[in-house]
């Protein structure tokens, strides 16, 4: 039944995420034909710094939530005490930063080249402040398994941004401000929503269970941890960019076209987290199949891109389209496009093997793996782009996550004996092997349905024998 849940789950919240980042990818060719280069790339610098506040306001305390709200479950509904005592540690904590920000980027707004603009960097530290705390609503509807109301709330807050965008910048010619001020607004609506739906006070006394500091102690590692897997993210395309625009705008193509993968990596998680820290907790059989339904799924989304990318990208799709999705200038990146896939594929790996360390109260070591792959991320770019470019950066973000899954595997597989089954998973990669082989050499028909049926009927085989 579980399993069910995690495929069902998943699909919804990889309709929602695919969704929600299509809609805000529409709104590009919006702002850089409104706002003026400057100003666009005000924006997006406002933006990047978000990624980090936001891990910075959210303190994992989604992953705590899930972790120790399973101390007063009733009936399967996730601790009501838990999620309050949660709410309540973020809003003191998180508010107390966000003013200390403020007071701070206020006073070093001349040197960050923001005079007269202290408001955009007081909007941004609000906007990733309310986001954390409305992602940690949510995540209440990921805990008891509500994933249409989850899908509800996320697309109305993407939809209340795009609407009123389109009408404010698009419509009447609202500049940067505007459109900062949306964010907060659509974000606002969305913590209210979220708080409306969320689970309804109660006392206090069960949550002392897991007191204040636990929580810190818990969250803040993996907040560490989160940050240095952001930098593992962004890095190579912010060292692209001091190196050679072209080579970054070729880069960041080649990235869009594998993010598709990176969709479901993300569905994955989010459906899987509350199962696998949750009522499935320790369940080893259940990680194993777990393990073994992602990584089917994954590779075969792996073989698919890999196969039938390059025409998907680079034709007219039998004259369907007035011309390719890419310009004849950005189909040289499609090369790097292969091991961005596989990259990915290993985020997910190390998502699900990252739970032995989540799951005990020293997850410290997840700290000492991301570290590892920072390392890497760091030393590969500086090295490789002067000398080769971009491809440097795609070989270097699979050497990064490659090193963190053999880590993180290894000690797992101590850890949680059965839970990471690999032999299947050399079978399943000589399979795409070969398939890949057969679209070479024979078509991309043969190829793609060898690789399937076979991919089918291992892991198949795999999930539903007897335990």
């Amino acid at each position: 039944m579980s399993l069910r849940r995690l495929l069902y789950h998943g699909a919804i919240y990889g309709f929602t995420t695919a969704t929600a980042r299509f809609l805000n990818w529409a709104l590009t060719p919006l702002y850089v034909h409104r706002l003026s280069m400057e100003e666009f790339g005000r924006l997006s610098e406002l933006y990047s710094w978000m990624v980090f506040g936001l891990i910075v306001a959210g303190m994992g305390m989604e992953t705590a939530y899930f972790r120790f709200g399973r101390s007063a479950r009733v009936e399967g509904q996730a601790s009501a005490t838990i999620f309050w005592h949660i709410l309540r540690l973020m809003g003191g904590v998180g508010g107390g930063v966000a003013v200390v920000l403020f007071l701070l980027g206020y006073w070093a707004a001349p040197s960050l080249g923001y005079e007269g603009r202290e408001d955009l960097i007081g909007l941004a530290i609000a906007i990733w402040t309310v986001d954390a705390w409305g992602s940690f609503a949510l995540a209440y509807q990921r805990a008891v398994g509500r994933p249409f109301r989850f899908a509800v709330i996320q697309l109305t807050h993407v939809g209340a941004i795009l609407a009123l965008n389109w009408w404010g910048v698009g419509m009447r010619g609202y500049g940067l401000a505007y459109i900062l001020w949306v964010n907060l607004l659509a974000s606002l609506l969305r913590l209210g929503w979220a708080l409306s739906w969320g689970p309804s006070r109660v006392s206090e006394a069960s949550a002392q269970e897991v007191g204040y500091p636990v929580l810190l102690r818990y969250g803040l590692t993996l907040t560490l941890i989160g940050l240095l897997g952001a930098t593992n993210d962004v890095l190579d395309r912010i060292l692209l960019a001091r190196h050679d625009l072209k080579q970054t705008a070729l880069y960041s193509a080649a990235y869009k076209v594998a993010m598709a993968l990176a969709l479901f990596v993300q569905a994955y998680r989010q459906a899987g987290e509350p199962l696998l820290l949750g009522e499935n907790r320790g369940d080893r059989s259940f990680y194993r199949r777990s393990w073994l339904l992602y990584h089917g799924v994954g590779l075969m989304g792996v073989l698919l891109l890999m196969i039938w990318v390059e025409p998907l990208v680079t034709t007219t799709w039998g004259g369907l389209l007035p011309k390719p999705l890419f310009p004849t200038v950005y189909h040289p990146a499609l090369s790097v496009v292969p091991l961005l896939l596989w990259a990915h594929l290993l985020m997910g790996t190390l998502v699900q093997a990252s739970i032995w360390y989540k799951l005990s109260h020293k997850p410290e070591a997840g700290i000492a793996i991301t570290a590892l792959g920072s390392v890497i991320t760091w030393l590969g770019n500086l090295y490789g782009i002067p000398r080769y470019g971009y491809m440097a950066s795609a070989w270097t973000t699979l050497v990064a996550y490659g090193a963190m899954v053999i880590l993180s595997v290894g000690k797992g597989r101590r850890m949680l004996p059965g839970a990471f089954p690999l032999l299947p998973i050399g079978i399943a990669i000589l399979i795409v092997g070969v398939a890949l082989a057969a679209a070479v050499h024979l078509s991309r028909w043969v190829g793609t349905i060898a690789g399937l049926v076979g991919l089918l009927s291992l892991f198949g085989l795999l999930l539903y024998r007897r335990r």
